[in-house]
């Protein structure tokens, strides 16, 4: 895997185990920043342009940084790798700004929260 394909995978990983890096205004700018590409651009162009956007924000660079280096390689049907494409990489980006991550965090306290303000109420008309 090279480099270019590493630095999206770190940085989709990311999102996915650590959204709530991300803000609002990250996820806004991540979608300007999805509009600008084309699945003609080189995987290597993506790249570079996620890496300068991260590193504008320096919450997600130093998050990135912290990603330990793996050989670790996406294996397809029999073991071979499997490539990161340019029409890969805008589906990627087009999942996580679809995805908001405030949502679904912890439904359980949802409820409780909801639970505890029912019963308030109850107590409070007795």
């Amino acid at each position: 895997m090279s480099l270019y394909e590493q630095n999206i995978r770190d940085f989709v990983g990311l999102y996915t185990d650590r959204s709530e890096l991300f803000t609002p205004a990250d996820l806004i700018s991540i979608t300007e920043l999805k509009a600008t590409f084309s699945e003609e651009d080189s995987v290597e162009k993506i790249s570079d342009e996620i890496a300068l956007w991260c590193e504008a924000r320096p919450h997600i660079y130093n998050a990135l940084l912290e990603i330990p280096v793996t050989d670790d390689i996406q294996r397809g049907p029999g073991g071979r790798p499997t490539p990161v494409t340019s029409k890969g990489v805008m589906s990627l980006l087009e999942n996580i700004v679809r995805i908001e991550p405030s949502e679904e965090k912890d439904p359980k306290s949802n409820s409780e929260e909801s639970n505890k303000d029912k019963d308030s109420k109850s107590s409070n008309q007795k």
